[in-house]
């Protein structure tokens, strides 16, 4: 993997926790940075996702981790990476255990009942599904996080 990179978790157990426009996320991120570098990170759920964004986007800084490691290798990619772009789920739990900066998208649950107070969350929310989160609004969360951390 390169020296500096985001990452970004794919997949999900429950549709409503399953962001279907990450392709759409990477393709803005990777227009205004061309050198960004992005490693896309989940368990067998993620394998179709991450194929359609490799297929689509292979000229880009994508580096498929997907499915490919053990939960703490992939834990440990997490910690290597500048944040998390990521929905509710288990490496969510895991990059706020080791207080990495995440970008995290939720519905039905809210950040006061997943998250601890120390944990360093830019958070979207739905009500309902995270699928309802509009492109901009997860983009303005990345900005915010990136203008935080200087990057």
């Amino acid at each position: 993997l390169p020296n500096k990179y985001i990452a970004i978790a794919l997949g999900g157990e429950w549709p409503y926790r399953t962001y279907n426009k990450w392709n759409e996320v990477i393709e803005e991120l990777s227009i205004k940075d061309p050198s960004l570098n992005i490693v896309i990170v989940g368990s067998s759920n993620a394998k179709d996702t991450s194929k359609a964004i490799m297929e689509k986007l292979y000229n880009n800084n994508i580096f498929d981790c997907v499915d490919k490691f053990t939960f703490n290798q992939t834990t440990e990619i997490i910690n290597n990476a500048s944040v998390l772009l990521c929905c509710d789920g288990g490496l969510m739990h895991a990059a706020n255990a080791s207080k990495k900066t995440i970008i995290v998208l939720l519905a039905r649950l809210t950040a006061e009942m997943q998250l601890t107070d120390s944990s360093s969350a830019y958070v979207v929310y739905d009500k309902i599904d995270v699928n309802n989160i509009e492109l901009s609004s997860v983009l303005k969360k990345y900005n915010e996080a990136i203008y935080s951390l200087n990057l």
